[in-house]
């Protein structure tokens, strides 16, 4: 009791994002006959109809002068909005069916700015077969937009956090770093890559790069009990970017996952994307953790930096 009394009375700077959830969420209790995965992956997964379908749950949100500039392309604003809800999707393997948009808005924002954004949504909406069947506005001090997000993986199971073991590699699409330039609000969520990894049951454990390699990697880790060794040179840097930024920045939006060593030819054979794919590294057992390069911590929205 009075260990939790302490955590309470922790500062955000001091508990960062890792501290702070378990600390609100760890006494929530679900029914295990719904919900078959809650707090800790990418989205929820619930049951759906029969054995092999199931729904995907993801809820997200973009805020002004945190996750985009007064001055960014208001459709570019809309299609981060759902773009960020769709990369988690596409962590798990699902297909997008549908969302609801929260608006948070000032009462002196601009009509015309408000249509521009909404327009964004709705191209990136139609673009990616979701509907947009709802929502909410209230006044807030600050522009923000939430996207609720309803997806499912029918005929296959969703691909999880938890399923890497020592000996599987360690695989990124795409390159990392130098996100804040422009990348971030114009990226492509990887839904037909994670759709193809967990339709062929290739990847043991999958996720999206959004908090950085250096956050990110260690959470899958963290999920499936094992360590891990990532070689820096095999970092697939974006031009111009050194690997502390290809570890740190954050705002990537790849998929990282896992592949058995035994399957990694088959994988690099049957591929079907020209979407890049790099091994970066490999799993090892919990407690060789020590060994990955010292450039891991990614971005914490309460951390001191």
């Amino acid at each position: 009791m009075a260990k939790r009394a302490k955590a309470a009375s922790d500062s955000l700077a001091s508990l960062g994002e890792k501290g702070l959830l378990p600390l609100l969420t760890g006494t929530w209790k679900t029914d295990k006959d719904v919900v078959l995965v809650g707090v800790g992956d990418d989205a929820a997964v619930l049951r759906g109809e029969g054995k092999n379908h199931f729904l995907i749950l993801k809820t997200d949100a973009v805020i002004e002068s945190v996750h985009f500039t007064a001055q960014a392309s208001p459709g570019l604003i809309g299609r981060k909005a759902l773009t960020r809800a769709l990369s988690d999707l596409a962590a798990m393997g699902a297909l997008p069916l549908a969302a609801v948009i929260t608006l948070g808005v000032p009462a002196n924002e601009s009509v015309r700015r408000l249509r521009a954004i909404y327009a964004g949504l709705e191209a990136t909406a139609q673009r990616y077969a979701v509907n947009l069947v709802g929502g909410e506005t209230t006044r807030a001090k600050q522009l923000f937009l939430n996207v609720a997000l309803l997806g499912e993986c029918r005929g296959y199971a969703p691909v999880l956090r938890s399923g890497a073991r020592p000996g599987d590699l360690i695989y990124v699409t795409g390159r990392l770093g130098g996100s804040q330039a422009k990348r971030h609000l114009t990226f492509e969520p990887r839904l037909a890559e994670g759709r193809w990894l967990a339709r062929n049951e290739m990847a043991t454990a999958l996720m999206d790069l959004s908090d950085g390699l250096g956050a990110d990697l260690p959470r899958l880790a963290e999920a499936s009990g094992v360590g891990f060794l990532v070689d820096p040179a095999a970092l697939p840097k974006s031009r111009g970017v050194t690997a502390q930024a290809a570890m740190n920045e954050g705002e990537d939006y790849e998929l990282l996952f896992t592949i058995k060593s035994s399957n990694a030819k088959s994988f690099k054979k049957k591929w079907p994307f020209t979407t890049p794919v790099h091994c970066i590294g490999v799993v090892e057992r919990r407690g060789r953790q020590s060994r990955r390069a010292p450039l891991a911590h990614g971005f914490d929205h309460f951390k001191q930096r």
